[in-house]
């Protein structure tokens, strides 16, 4: 495992290539209009978009796998890519870290993003490459949004991949829980999401805390956990969200969340971190987001770290981008959490 923590890139600027990969679900075949969207908005602000996306995968497993590992690698070595922004999240990103070439990915470090099963390729490019990742929104499902992405969801990942997201983190006014109608009803849809007050976020625990910030998707952490791409977390901030239950519609149970926590516990996690940062919970009522809270400091009991709940970060709209493995700050007593290190170089 590589200690060393390198820049992803020089920032992004208008003119720059992003790239769009596909390393897990491919969401862009099952929703063109989608994917159309998000390079339509992308060009429509100056930018450049190239899709690596293979348009006939093999049935055969391993070789399927190489051809998402080919995708990958194309981009980080393309010199005309600044940004690889994945489109989607899903379930296979764990068939791809045993066979990906991370020396040639550290031999050209670029912007990475992407959120929930990219959680699996966050944690292997860390302690592999060493390199300085986003966790933030993809191409389908929210660049894809129609008819335009939630603009606290584009202008905070504008704002910290051009290199000016260092400072407190923003809040939202508008939030919504509602899936994207077009996962419910078909590639057409253009059906817009409601979208109500935001609550604010809560601090469980207060305190004070700064250090690098590193976690993800909680169910997809539990798969990467006793692998050699689970790097140490002493020190550290977590960031964790959970994702959308099976059929993306509906939450996870409590339950369920509670064992993923248990297992944390049980890897030495709330003994190595100094603090807690955890995304707002998808379809959760008052009622279940109280029992999530409760469930929570009962996880983390015989601690003092502080924990900050209800952030925009994750299955829920909007999100933030966060520069993962860089240094942020949490300060209950000011209200404050906030970003103090660029991930990209100026």
């Amino acid at each position: 495992m590589t200690n060393e923590i390198i820049p992803s890139a020089v920032s992004l600027n208008r003119g720059d290539t992003i790239a769009f990969v596909s390393p897990s679900e491919r969401l862009n075949e099952i929703y063109p209009s989608a994917l159309t969207r998000a390079k339509s908005y992308f060009e429509a602000l100056g930018f450049k978009v190239k899709t690596f996306d293979t348009k006939l995968l093999s049935t055969d497993f391993r070789r399927k796998t190489l051809q998402r590992c080919e995708e990958l690698h194309a981009a980080f070595t393309d010199p005309e890519v600044k940004c690889v922004l994945c489109t989607s999240g899903g379930t296979t990103c764990n068939e791809l870290v045993r066979f990906l070439d991370y020396d040639l990915i550290k031999k050209h470090p670029k912007i990475f993003c992407g959120f929930s099963d990219i959680t699996l390729l966050h944690y292997a490019l860390y302690t592999q490459c060493g390199l300085r990742t986003f966790y933030g929104p993809t191409a389908v499902v929210e660049f894809g949004e129609p008819p335009s992405p939630h603009p606290f969801t584009a202008d905070h990942f504008l704002k910290v991949l051009t290199g000016a997201g260092v400072g407190a983190v923003p809040r939202s006014l508008k939030w919504t829980q509602e899936p994207i109608d077009f996962f419910i009803s078909g590639d057409s849809s253009k059906k817009e999401r409601a979208l109500q007050t935001t609550p604010p976020w809560r601090w469980l625990r207060g305190g004070q805390a700064s250090a690098p910030i590193i976690g993800g998707c909680l169910s997809v952490m539990m798969r990467v956990k006793g692998t050699k791409f689970w790097p140490s977390h002493k020190g550290k901030i977590l960031l964790l969200e959970n994702s959308t239950g099976e059929d993306n519609i509906t939450p996870i149970p409590i339950y369920r969340t509670a064992s993923f926590m248990a297992d944390l516990g049980n890897v030495g996690m709330w003994d190595d971190i100094v603090g807690l940062v955890i995304g707002r919970p998808f379809g959760h009522d008052d009622r279940m987001r109280e029992e999530f809270e409760k469930m929570v400091l009962e996880q983390c009991n015989g601690t003092d770290f502080p924990i900050l709940f209800d952030v925009d970060v994750g299955h829920t709209s909007p999100m933030l981008t966060i520069p993962l493995n860089g240094m942020v700050k949490l300060d209950s007593d000011a209200d404050d959490f906030s970003i103090l290190e660029n991930g990209v170089v100026n």
